[in-house]
């Protein structure tokens, strides 16, 4: 075997030496500053996208205030709209109601006076029926004609 060979040993040694040279000055001089740049370009990426995260983070946290504030202002609106709308219907709805308690209060008279006419028309009717009755059955009990009016009572 060469390697073990002790003749060999300072050619050995010495292209060990170059060689280990040779990738120390290439991993030195060209890889390592490459890879270094790449990770201060990356670290400097992260960190303008951090800050950039940080700026878009407070736009919108502001957005949201704004957004949070145009509501409360919204939601006051449409409190104070319903409240002015439901107390214009409940006044509205009021004097539809006097209306119609007016209106029907009016029928209601103008019906009762209908019921007391017709209370008295009746009660005339009722009368006189009374009497055609009374002397229709005067007549056939006792065959004579009787008369049953007011001014003249001979029974």
């Amino acid at each position: 075997m060469p390697q073990l060979n002790t003749l060999t040993y300072s050619s050995q040694l010495f292209w060990l030496g170059i060689c280990f040279l040779a990738l120390y000055l290439i991993l030195a001089y060209i890889v390592l500053p490459k890879i270094t740049r790449i990770f201060e370009m990356r670290e400097e990426t992260i960190e303008e996208k951090l800050n950039k995260a940080s700026t878009y983070r407070e736009q919108a946290e502001d957005l949201r205030a704004d957004y949070e504030g145009i509501l409360a202002q919204a939601k006051e609106r449409a409190h104070q709209h319903l409240k002015s709308t439901s107390t214009t219907i409940s006044a509205a709805i009021a004097n539809q109601q006097k209306d119609f308690l007016d209106k029907l209060s009016d029928r209601l008279h103008v019906a009762e006076q209908e019921l007391y006419r017709s209370r008295l028309e009746s009660s005339k009717e009722v009368e006189s029926l009374a009497r055609d009755v009374a002397n229709t059955i005067f007549l056939k009990l006792t065959g004579k004609v009787g008369s049953f009016d007011k001014e003249n009572r001979n029974v």
